[in-house]
């Protein structure tokens, strides 16, 4: 399986935390503050992955 690019990464990520965040909204699921704070943590690091890239382009 090839790498993926940073950018590739960093929009897996976020498509994984907009799932789980869908999934916990729709079925009234409550996430622990852990699971919050993994999500905003993978949310900062797309962000800045996608900050970075976009200076280099």
């Amino acid at each position: 399986m090839p790498e993926l690019s940073r950018r590739d990464w960093a929009t897996m990520n976020l498509k994984e935390v907009q799932r789980q965040l869908l999934k916990a909204a729709s079925f009234g699921k409550v996430l622990s503050p852990e699971q919050l704070e993994n999500a905003a943590g993978k949310i900062g690091e797309g962000l800045r992955i996608f900050l970075e890239e976009d200076r280099a382009d």
